[in-house]
């Protein structure tokens, strides 16, 4: 029997992907989509089942999730001018899923895709496993945290499992493109500590990871971390950019105070216009910290999950989609 898989934040970026590896594997996709939303964006085309429904509803939710097997819960808000709508869209949103969830009576895994924020950086550069301290350092950091906390206090009435994902690129992706952007200019810019690490996961790998932890029944109240397991230094990877760019790069160095000052300049003109600003305080402070790594040998423990794409490759694979597709 084909089992249906229901998925929020299908139109994103990680989403996209995740529906997509799915329907490869032959899942019947059901997503939810905004009231009135038009735009499908990368689900235009795909035979997906469209429900349109409203997070912060656990009536209309209700509805939508009938006869549904699995829920990947992936949509949250990653940009916004007022920090309420970090804990709505993320914490809030995910309760009223997990409230709708819990009235199933044959629903065989809730995932919920939290983030590395919910934890916050390593302070040692040793990478962080699933059960270190949590200490989030910005707001959408702890409302992703929040809603882990709502996924724990209804691990009795479902089976849950929570993925922590690192930085994730790849096709579609807008974050990373900034990068491909500054060294197609000519300029590698360093912010913060020139030795900054990070650990990294390719979008279609971590699909593969949601999907797989999803499915097995090993994971029920388990929390993973899913990510290349190199250990990348921020400029080695701007380098290899710049070998795909083809291009010679001088350094830009962004020293703290700076860095912050651009922000602080880049927060208070966004509050003029309808549009989060792409840099202010909180995204300074994130990528000001010297070590966001994490540790991701407890997945391939587990239930023998592994990337299949080197992050290299991915970088490729990413830069060509830009090109082909005229982002770049």
């Amino acid at each position: 029997m084909i089992q249906t898989v229901f998925v929020t934040g299908g139109t994103g970026f990680i989403g996209s992907h995740t529906v997509e590896r799915l329907l490869e594997e032959g899942y019947r996709v059901r997503c939810l989509v905004r009231p009135h939303q038009i735009n499908l964006r990368w689900l235009q085309g795909l035979p997906v089942d469209i429900v349109a429904g409203d997070l912060l509803d656990s009536v209309s939710l209700s509805k939508c999730l009938e006869g549904t097997d699995y829920i990947i819960h992936i949509a949250g808000v990653t940009k916004t001018k007022r920090k309420s709508d970090f804990f709505s869209g993320n914490a809030k949103a995910t309760e009223h899923l997990l409230h709708a969830a819990s009235k199933m009576k044959h629903l065989k895994k809730f995932c919920y895709l939290s983030s590395l924020t919910a934890v916050g950086p390593s302070t040692t550069g040793t990478p962080l496993t699933e059960t270190a301290p949590c200490h989030p350092i910005t707001t959408y950091g702890q409302s992703k945290l929040d809603a882990e906390h709502y996924c724990r206090h209804f691990a009795d009435r479902m089976p849950i499992v929570i993925i922590r994902p690192p930085a994730v690129f790849g096709p579609r992706d807008k974050d990373i493109l900034e990068m491909f952007k500054w060294v197609s200019y000519g300029f590698k810019p360093i912010i913060g500590s020139p030795e900054k690490t990070l650990s990294l996961v390719y979008a279609p790998d971590l699909a593969k990871g949601i999907i797989q932890a999803s499915i097995d029944e090993r994971t029920n109240g388990q929390t993973y971390n899913i990510s290349d397991p190199t250990i990348f230094t921020f400029s080695s990877l701007i380098d290899y950019i710049a070998t795909l760019v083809q291009k010679r790069t001088i350094h830009i160095h962004f020293p703290k105070e700076f860095f912050y000052s651009i922000a602080g300049v880049a927060q208070f003109f966004s509050a003029f216009g309808k549009k989060p600003a792409l840099l202010n305080i909180e995204k300074a402070r994130d990528l000001l910290q010297k070590h966001w790594v994490c540790d991701s040998r407890k997945i391939n423990d587990h239930i023998g999950f592994h990337t299949e794409t080197s992050i290299y490759d991915g970088l490729n694979k990413t830069f060509r989609w830009y090109k082909e597709t005229g982002w770049l």
